[in-house]
């Protein structure tokens, strides 16, 4: 069995996923039991039931569950099966099986945040989300489970089995949640057979107006009419400007080649290496040799590009997953703290931001993670310290502004209604900004992206840093 304390402490106590039938990839210490079968013996739609295994804190590995009992479990990985008991591991966790399209769901990290995309793969080494058309790999290690959006035939399903059919307040509650949900069909054969089961004031009234909105939708569909204009919450408020290759070309730049994202180099671009630089030494000579290029692996192919700072090619690098640095400024940083203390309307997020403002729309987009990013680092603020300093991080404004006044040593600027972001010492909040920093590629690369940080004052304008060769 899982000893929950322990687990909990790994994992940041995440397991509270909904159930598997619900759609999460959850930790489960009861599976079905499955016999060992050969391939030919698995009928194509009942693929093998994948699991990743947590043994303790230094060791946790993928594979496939053979077997499974009370006591102990069966996992065959590396072509070899082992058994293992399941009050010697802290768990394990049943993946996903998706489809191609992949399904909506939020993907639960071991450091309590949450990301929210359409899952694509829920695998050994890594999970795919696809957010705005962009493919984000997030390591396995980092994950503590998944939730996928149930279906409203599922919740309905759910709704149904815990409620008693025979309470007509109780059933009146249901037909209600189900007219909210649009299933205006499914509210009125509801309400239906609660008149038949009783006269039920609060049910007739709800089916007046179920059956009035029926009749308005049957009548809007001969008759259009012009919707209400939305309120357009960015009015005055500069547009996001990053491009889908601005956002590729800064994951190049922060590829870390010790925690590498997928890669992908086309081989027309390794012809134009071989062209283009042949008198570069890492370029060989002989014909037979440099067909050979073309057979390297891709995040070699990158690396060979980078040694020979082939910086032309740097944007036909295609890089499907988000690099670690990029990661941890989003999760830990980002998505954790930043956006909901510095970018709200009232701060550095409306249209009296001054010459330090945020995108606070679409957070979890990489255009708007990205261009905030380049913000941090290229916004010029009044005085010798920079809101990003990679030589000193603890000196970052981002850091100093976010701290108590009294424990800081750069105070934020007094303005009503200020508080500190960070908690006293800075805690948890402040050690991950600072792995933020320290994990960003050094020496800085300065993005070739053009990009100028928005001013909203007259204040002095965004400069850029000076370019640092990678």
């Amino acid at each position: 069995m899982l000893r929950p304390s322990s687990y909990c402490l790994l994992l940041g106590c995440l397991a509270t996923a909904l159930p598997a039938s619900l759609g999460a990839s959850a930790v489960s210490p009861h599976l079905p039991d499955q016999e060992a079968t050969t391939p030919a013996e698995t009928p194509a739609e009942a693929p093998p039931v994948r699991i990743f295994v947590v043994v303790d804190r230094f060791k946790e590995f993928g594979g496939i569950l053979i077997q499974e009992d009370e006591r102990s479990f069966v996992v065959r990985r590396d072509e070899r099966e082992e058994t293992y008991e399941k009050d010697k591991v802290l768990g394990f966790i049943t993946l996903l099986e998706l489809s191609e399209e992949g399904s909506d769901g939020i993907v639960r990290l071991r450091d309590g945040s949450q990301i929210s995309g359409r899952v694509i793969e829920d695998g050994f080494e890594q999970v795919t989300l696809l957010i705005e058309g962009i493919h984000h790999q997030i390591p396995r290690a980092e994950v503590s489970h998944i939730n996928l959006a149930p279906s409203f035939e599922r919740e309905l399903e759910v709704a149904r089995a815990s409620i008693d059919q025979t309470n007509g307040s109780m059933r009146v509650e249901l037909a209600q949640w189900i007219m909210e949900r649009g299933r205006l069909d499914l509210a009125q054969a509801e309400l239906q057979e609660i008149l038949q089961m009783e006269d039920n004031p609060r049910a007739r009234q709800l089916m007046e107006l179920v059956e009035a909105r029926i009749a308005l939708e049957a009548e809007g569909r001969d008759t259009r009419r012009p919707l209400p204009p939305k309120s357009d919450r960015t009015t005055g408020l500069p547009d996001r400007t990053l491009t889908a290759e601005d956002v590729n070309l800064i994951r190049v730049y922060e590829i870390d080649f010790r925690r590498p994202p997928q890669v992908e180099v086309d081989p027309k671009t390794i012809r134009k290496l071989i062209e283009n630089h042949a008198a570069n030494a890492l370029i060989p000579n002989q014909k037979s040799r440099q067909e050979q290029l073309f057979g390297l692996d891709d995040l070699d192919q990158v690396k060979l590009i980078f040694d020979v700072q082939a910086r032309e090619l740097y944007p036909e690098i295609q890089v499907k997953g988000e690099p670690h640095s990029l990661n941890v400024f989003r999760t830990k940083v980002h998505n954790a703290w930043l956006i909901r203390n510095c970018a709200t309307s009232g701060c550095h997020g409306g249209v009296n931001a001054g010459n330090f403002f945020l995108h606070r729309y679409g957070m979890n987009t990489p255009k708007t993670l990205y261009e905030n990013l380049l913000i941090l680092e290229r916004t010029k603020l009044e005085g010798p310290h920079k809101l990003i300093d990679y030589e000193n991080p603890r000196m970052s404004l981002l850091i100093q502004y976010a701290l108590p006044q009294s424990e800081a040593r750069i105070k934020h600027p007094a303005v009503p209604g200020f508080s500190p972001a960070f908690p006293s010492g800075g805690g948890k909040t402040m050690a991950d900004t600072l792995e933020f920093i320290e994990a960003m590629y050094q020496p800085r690369p300065y993005y070739p992206v053009e990009y100028e940080a928005p001013v909203l004052t007259n204040s002095p304008q965004g400069s850029t840093l000076p370019r640092i060769t990678r």
